[in-house]
């Protein structure tokens, strides 16, 4: 999945940590790509155009998505000094994962996300692979919609919530007896 769909599950993250900077919510969603090209960088992992299949262990493996995930939220627990941002942060991060394991492979193939390491089992849903994948002219269209109404709902969302009060219980408000 593009950055697009993973931006929607940020925008509506929003409305649960009202104090984290929406860049911040945003850039959670695609910390697993970032972690993928810094690996690819730096050789540990390959990605398609080298020969082969894609190698993601470190970066998109459920077992390291649980990983980052959980840095993610205790690194932004501390920074923001509250436990429900670093929830929301560390979500954000997991959700990466789950996106690409519905979309996963997006040109068709053999499932590419593994569960543990190289050796282990892969998996993937293949959303578009049915509809031709990213090689096909459906597959693209299909994808392209799927991806822009996911991003609409998430813009929406944002736009409503942005004018209510925060959610959760308000703390420190005087009651009458």
């Amino acid at each position: 999945m593009s950055p697009t769909g993973h931006f929607a599950v940020g925008l509506v993250a929003k409305r649960f940590a009202p104090k984290v900077p929406l860049g911040v919510l945003l850039l959670a969603t695609e910390v697993i790509d970032l972690f993928f090209f810094l690996f690819l960088a730096v050789g540990v992992e390959n990605g398609p155009p080298k020969s082969g299949p894609a190698s993601t262990p470190w970066s998109h493996s459920l077992f390291m998505a649980m990983i980052w995930s959980a840095l993610a939220a205790l690194l932004a627990a501390r920074i923001y000094r509250n436990s429900r941002s670093g929830a929301v942060i560390g979500l954000l991060v997991f959700s990466h994962w789950v996106l690409d394991f519905i979309s996963h492979p997006m040109s068709g193939g053999p499932p590419d996300l593994p569960l543990l390491f190289d050796a282990s089992p892969k998996v993937g849903l293949g959303l578009f692979s049915s509809f031709g994948g990213l090689n096909s002219l459906n597959g693209i269209v299909l994808a392209t919609l799927f991806e822009l109404g996911m991003l609409i709902l998430g813009f929406v969302f944002y736009m409503r919530w942005r004018r209510m009060p925060p959610a959760g219980p308000v703390i420190g408000k005087n009651k009458e007896v």
